[in-house]
């Protein structure tokens, strides 16, 4: 079964957000996600990591394309998208957040999810 990460908008911060996984189950990427700051969250039973952007773009780096097993909450792909464009700090980060959603679907196999969300 694969972990299943979603991006969220809920830190209460203009520029930060949130990404969670769940359903984690390969010890291995637990201990290299914790190494690159996630924390098990035991009131929302999942693996979470906070962040302006720059941090966020790359946890998608190394974690959602590099580690295997890997895929998008397919409920929260739209919400994901919106989250990663409006939260960009400049219209170049906002571009190399677009470009790194669309890689991390394409890796994902979910990328006609997104439908036309990653146009500019």
């Amino acid at each position: 079964m694969a972990a299943i990460v979603k991006i969220k908008p809920e830190v209460l911060t203009e520029h930060r957000m949130r990404m969670e996984m769940r359903n984690l189950e390969d010890e291995d990427i637990e201990n290299t996600i914790r190494m690159k700051g996630w924390a098990w969250v035991l009131a929302r039973k999942s693996w979470v990591y906070a962040g302006e952007p720059d941090f966020i773009y790359r946890q998608i780096r190394e974690v959602v394309i590099g580690l295997p097993d890997i895929v998008f909450d397919e409920a929260g792909i739209e919400e994901g998208v919106q989250t990663i464009l409006e939260k960009a700090r400049s219209d170049e980060e906002r571009e190399e957040g677009r470009e790194l959603l669309r890689r991390a679907l394409e890796k994902t196999g979910q990328l006609d999810e997104a439908g036309g969300l990653l146009q500019a």
